[in-house]
């Protein structure tokens, strides 16, 4: 009887404890996840930011003699124009052409990411200026293809240095 008693006696303290101490935590819980829930609503509203164009000189010698590997690589004409992107997604060939690149870091790091239609990568490279064991600060020949997306993240800015 007394160990009945005593279970009982604990269930009891056990559920009142639960019930009145997590109510204030609750409280807090529910406020946090309403600022949370705020944010990313904001966030998701921002538009993503655009590919900045910008022109570069056109070489004033001849090019020499492509390699056997780069001949067969490039499938399509480049534009003249580097792009800089940072942290976001770009559709090829909406937001940059497709093409063959070489990938340089100019600030922060993140992962550079070729993604297929479904989603899938296609290639994902960790790039940054940061002197770190894990990324590099550019990757060549990086080649973009149509109906593909582009997704970077982290703090990395990157420049793409059309190949031709």
């Amino acid at each position: 009887m007394k160990k009945i008693l005593v279970v009982a006696l604990s269930v009891a303290l056990l559920l009142s404890t639960t019930a009145c101490g997590t109510n204030s935590e609750l409280e807090a819980l529910k406020q946090e996840n309403e600022q949370l829930k705020s944010q990313l609503t904001d966030t998701e509203e921002k538009p993503t930011e655009k590919p900045t164009e910008k022109p570069t000189e056109k070489p004033t010698e001849k090019p020499t003699e492509k390699s056997e590997e780069q001949k067969t690589s490039d499938t399509q004409p480049n534009s003249d124009s580097t792009y800089e992107l940072t942290a976001g997604s770009y559709e090829i060939p909406n937001d940059v052409p497709s093409g063959k690149y070489d990938l340089v870091a100019v600030s922060g790091h993140g992962t550079f990411k070729e993604k297929d239609e479904n989603g899938y990568n296609v290639f994902s490279e960790w790039l940054g200026v940061d002197s770190d064991q894990y990324y590099t600060t550019e990757y060549k020949n990086a080649k973009l293809t149509d109906g593909k997306a582009v997704e970077i993240s982290g703090t990395l800015k990157v420049q793409l240095i059309p190949k031709n």
